[in-house]
């Protein structure tokens, strides 16, 4: 099985665990300069590709390019007000039915490599519930990602 399908199926075992949730992963190059892959197996591949190319500097793209440049996880309970990210990104988000979203960085060798994403539907605070899946999310695809490199 590819590391894609791996993580896809990650993604899609977590979203399961929260009703009305969607879970992906973004990896960057190995420059750690750009997004290069997306991996958001329950959206259209037009969310994917809009991510795609994404240079991680500076910072206030979106989450995922602040979780990795800031190795933390970054909350956004409310995509359409929140003002601390790009418009485009917003957009694309919104435009995918997305109204909150939460970044955790994947690392390996110590360094951010990408985040595990987990998406709702409806504006929301982030919860005990939602940290513990995004342990296990970025977790989970730190040893996919571990593995698929041996």
């Amino acid at each position: 099985m590819s590391i894609e399908a791996t993580l896809a199926s990650l993604c899609q075992r977590v979203a399961a665990l929260a009703p009305d949730s969607v879970s992906g992963v973004t990896l960057c190059d190995a420059a750690n300069t750009r997004i290069e892959r997306a991996i958001f197996p329950t959206l259209a591949p037009s969310f994917a590709a809009a991510i795609k190319g994404v240079p991680t500097e500076p910072h206030t793209f979106g989450t995922c390019v602040n979780a990795i440049g800031r190795g933390q996880v970054i909350t956004c309970p409310d995509i359409e007000k929140d003002q601390r990210f790009d418009p485009q990104w917003r957009k694309v988000c919104l435009d995918h039915g997305l109204r909150s979203i939460q970044s955790r960085p994947i690392f390996l060798d110590g360094a951010p490599i990408g985040t595990f994403v987990l998406a709702y539907r409806e504006p929301r605070s982030e919860s005990d519930w939602d940290v513990t899946l995004m342990k296990f999310g970025a977790d989970g695809s730190e040893a996919a990602l571990r593995e698929a490199r041996v």
